[in-house]
């Protein structure tokens, strides 16, 4: 897993530099910068307006009393969207892009899930009654006063 993850830490960032260096050969070094920018630009409006909707609609839920998993889930991956878009690059663009859609975050949900559900086992177990506790009764009493029922020091 280490070794996955090292591999996409460095071969993906690598390979954004190459396509932005074999873009700017084509194009303007200006305009390759540009292009960052401008996709950094509808990329934060774009998060932002998906962040809102999925907002408000959690909240809707809530005020239902339903748990909004799904929307919760797709919070998580406009946020992750967001950080994609932040990196300069055109592969985390497009990704980034693709998350911002939500057919495509339906679609990657789908995949995720089945990925989870063929690499884990979930049980569940349900809540047993709990017993009550055990009901002492009692008589508080002040230290200032005398107990009546306790003989006195016959000294």
């Amino acid at each position: 897993m280490f070794a996955r993850l090292l591999l996409i830490f460095i071969l993906v960032p690598l390979a954004d530099l190459f396509l932005l260096m074999v873009l700017s050969s084509y194009i303007t070094i200006t305009a390759t910068i540009g292009l960052v920018v401008v996709s950094g630009i509808i990329g934060a409006w774009l998060a932002k307006n998906q962040i809102g909707r999925v907002g408000m609609s959690i909240r809707s839920r809530l005020t239902q009393n339903q748990m909004p998993t799904d929307l919760l889930t797709d919070g998580g991956m406009i946020l992750f969207a967001a950080g994609l878009l932040i990196t300069p690059g055109l592969l985390t663009d497009l990704f980034g892009f693709s998350l911002l859609i939500p057919a495509c975050r339906t679609w990657y949900k789908s995949r995720a899930l089945g990925w989870l559900k063929k690499n884990f086992v979930v049980k569940v177990y349900e809540n047993q009654p709990q017993r009550p506790p055990d009901i002492v009764e009692g008589e508080v009493l002040s230290r200032s006063e005398p107990d009546p029922d306790v003989p006195k020091n016959l000294d």
